[in-house]
């Protein structure tokens, strides 16, 4: 034998006999069990819905036309006018409540607007009463204007129904009724304005027809007596609107009658200018500015003022002036004349009596040379 190959041998069974020792120390595997039922699970209750948000949309929809209500009640007022502040810390309150409500955010939108509500209602309560002060006044002064332009005599159909109106005012304040009585103060204010622009349109009409005026401007006469017109038939309606469009129609009656007085005063000036012009020549070719030094310069002197006056646009003064001023010249001229047919008469006379002197030598001769020939 081989020595290699029985070692081989000898190492194959001490493996062999290794492996069976090994199976041999192993214990025995024990049976698995069986397998339990699993658990039941265990029971939930269904989910519960959310809870309904504190404030409902109805409930936001309302606070929101409850602040829009008085915003605009605020805003028709004008409560601006009187409380500025106040106003603008009402409108921001409003536009917070406002943006949120947009949003969705239901309870900064329900404090905000709720806020703007007690806001625009405390400045309504305190706002009626200095916006009723404020027209009492304003009804008062505009009274005032019309008196002195004697609107109580000139229009009493305007004036009388806005004393009336300003007492009707006074006695709504007495009685507690500040948001009445703006109206009626309102009302009162526009009357005495109608009152005190149609007395001023009366006066400047009066005016135009006393000194011929419309001649130099009938269009713009025209145009205002159309607008005069207007205005009556305006406040014969009586309704609110037509009364301030009768204070509009007025405004421009009293510009387009202005503009006819104005350019028939310009016209008069100026035609005065040119008949003193004349005047002033005619005394200058007599030389009156000679012969009627002061009387002449008096007149110039006049003369220049007037000219001044139309140059700056004081027309009526410069008609004035310049008629005054013609006459001085036509006084200077007669004056003049007169010194000079005084002056003439007196040559003549003197002319005369040289001839006369002259005649009674020549017939004195004669009788002279005949007694020296008699001697």
């Amino acid at each position: 034998m081989v020595p290699g190959k029985h070692n081989t041998r000898f190492v194959m069974l001490v493996l062999a006999a290794f492996v069976l020792a090994s199976c041999a120390s192993k214990p025995a595997v024990a049976p698995s069990p069986a397998p339990s039922p699993a658990p039941t699970p265990e029971a939930k209750p269904p989910p519960t819905a959310p809870a309904a948000p504190a404030v409902s949309q109805a409930d936001l929809d309302k606070f929101l036309a409850d602040a829009q209500a008085l915003k605009k009640r605020s805003f028709d007022l004008k409560l601006f006018e009187v409380l500025p502040d106040d106003y603008k810390t009402a409108e921001a309150a409003y536009a917070a409540g406002f943006a949120a409500y947009q949003a969705k955010d239901a309870e900064p939108a329900k404090t905000a607007l709720e806020k703007s509500i007690a806001l625009y209602k405390d400045l309504i309560d305190r706002g009626v009463v200095d916006l009723a002060a404020a027209k009492r006044k304003s009804a008062e002064d505009m009274r005032a204007a019309a008196l002195k332009a004697g609107a109580d005599l000139k229009a009493p159909t305007r004036f009388g129904p806005a004393d009336e109106s300003l007492a009707a005012g006074g006695a709504a304040v007495e009685a507690g009724k500040h948001e009445e009585a703006i109206a009626i103060f309102e009302r009162s204010g526009i009357s005495f304005e109608l009152a005190y622009k149609r007395s001023l349109a009366s006066d400047a009409r009066e005016r135009i027809k006393d000194k011929d005026l419309a001649k130099w401007d009938s269009g713009n006469f025209q145009l205002a007596e159309n607008k005069y017109a207007a205005e009556d038939s305006l406040w014969a309606s009586g309704k609110d609107s037509d009364l301030v469009a009768g204070i509009d129609a007025l405004d421009e009656a009293v510009l387009r009658y202005n503009l006819v007085v104005q350019k028939g005063r310009q016209s008069v000036a100026i035609g005065a200018k040119e008949k003193t012009d004349e005047s002033k020549t005619r005394s200058e070719t007599i030389k009156a500015q000679v012969a009627v030094k002061d009387q002449y310069d008096a007149a110039l002197a006049t003369y220049e003022d007037g000219i001044s006056k139309l140059t700056s646009g004081d027309f009526e003064t410069a008609a004035d002036e310049l008629q005054k001023s013609g006459a001085g010249f036509d006084a200077a001229y007669e004056a003049a004349a007169a010194k000079r047919a005084s002056a003439a008469e007196a040559m003549r006379d003197a002319q005369a009596a040289a001839a006369e002197s002259e005649k009674k030598a020549a017939d004195a001769d004669p009788i002279v040379n005949q007694s020296a020939t008699a001697r």
